[in-house]
């Protein structure tokens, strides 16, 4: 994805400069197998959420399963498993995990949605623009956008209408095929940061909508 205008980026609240830090590299992930700097840099970097937090754990599980690993040996899983020959074991389009019965409104949807934000798909891109790696990618831009309740509102949105509805279908069909220490790491974070983004989402609608004392 580009923007149509470019902006000077603006300054993030910390826990939204670390949301920013996952959507990418989520993104990254399910974009294509890891080389070998990537998972070098996840090895090192475990114990980089503190605490003990599902979130946490899924970041150290990450964390370790990259620290026994190597790229040739992930790119042919994610190869294998994600791309596939023909059709793949587990698709990364996430209309087709979407419940709504045409499945190709999803996708007329989204390049409405993205059009409105100002986004549209790189010439050099060949992917539908409800890839994973591409609705991570948009949640990715919003969340750089600001920390400020219009920016907020717009993640809301897309969150709700695009992501919220698929996620839960793609990481139970990957669980189901069987996958190495890596990308079964790889999928937990995706769902446990996303369930996490959600519930923070959802207590933030409760709160706007409680009347004033």
């Amino acid at each position: 994805m580009s923007e149509s205008n470019a902006t000077a980026a603006p300054l993030l609240e910390p826990e939204d400069e670390g949301r920013l830090q996952l959507y990418a590299l989520l993104a990254r992930l399910f974009a294509a197998g890891p080389d070998e700097q990537l998972l070098r840099a996840l090895a090192q970097s475990a114990g980089t959420i503190e605490g003990d937090s599902e979130l946490a754990q899924a970041w150290s599980e990450l964390a370790a399963a990259a620290a026994d690993t190597s790229a040739r040996e992930e790119t042919l899983e994610f190869d294998t498993t994600f791309v596939g020959v023909g059709k793949a074991p587990v698709s990364t389009y996430l209309s087709h995990y979407h419940p709504r019965p045409r499945k190709e409104a999803v996708l007329v949807e989204l390049r409405d949605t993205l059009a409105q934000l100002g986004l549209a798909r790189t010439a050099a891109s060949a992917e539908p623009e409800d890839n994973l790696t591409a609705v991570l990618e948009v949640m990715r831009h919003l969340v750089a956008a600001g920390s400020d309740a219009q920016s907020l509102k717009r993640q809301q949105e897309f969150f709700a209408r695009y992501l919220e509805p698929a996620y839960r279908g793609f990481s139970g069909a990957a669980h189901k095929a069987n996958l190495g220490p890596f990308y079964a790491a790889a999928v937990h974070l995706l769902e446990t940061f996303i369930e996490s983004d959600l519930a923070q989402f959802e207590m933030d609608r409760s709160a706007l909508s409680e009347p004033d004392h």
